[in-house]
């Protein structure tokens, strides 16, 4: 499974910026951390300024050793609407208005929509509301972080061989 969080407050012309919190870069880079200790594939991170970093894999154990190595990732002009729009398998938004993603059986070729601290903007989740099914862990907002991980690891042991 792939993950996709944009951020309306950190831009990648900022990057990296000092500290870490400015624009919440540390959202987005916390986010893929969790995102691939968890076994996610690949995480699209999408900047304010549409500039998107795929991260596949990491040795950083920091969001700091993050922020340093993505400027050698694969980066981009795009945005959320052309990667939703391009992308072939189904595609899910985490969002506390959702049905219950347990109800929803989400394979590894889904692609999972985040949004940031604030949430994504309206115009986003418009275009999300045709295109993708919107998916909760609860009725409450959580941390991205805590959610990359919990969706994470729900799919993999729903995709595990059973016995």
């Amino acid at each position: 499974m792939s993950f996709l969080i944009k951020s309306d407050t950190a831009c990648w012309r900022d990057f990296p910026p000092e500290p870490l919190v400015k624009g919440r870069a540390d959202v987005l880079l916390d986010f893929a951390l969790e995102a691939l200790r968890a076994g996610a594939a690949r995480i699209y991170l999408v900047f304010c300024d549409d500039v998107v970093v795929e991260v596949e894999r990491t040795r950083a154990r920091s969001a700091r050793e993050l922020a340093r190595e993505l400027a050698g990732m694969r980066r981009y002009r795009s945005s959320l609407r052309e990667i939703v729009g391009g992308w072939r398998g189904p595609v899910y938004y985490l969002h506390e208005s959702g049905v219950d993603i347990d109800e929803v059986e989400i394979t590894r070729d889904s692609l999972v929509v985040v949004g940031d601290q604030d949430g994504l903007s309206k115009d986003d989740e418009e275009f999300l509301r045709g295109r993708s099914i919107w998916v909760s862990i609860g009725p409450l907002p959580y941390l991205s972080w805590t959610c990359a991980v919990y969706v994470a690891r729900r799919i993999k042991a729903s995709s595990a061989p059973r016995a």
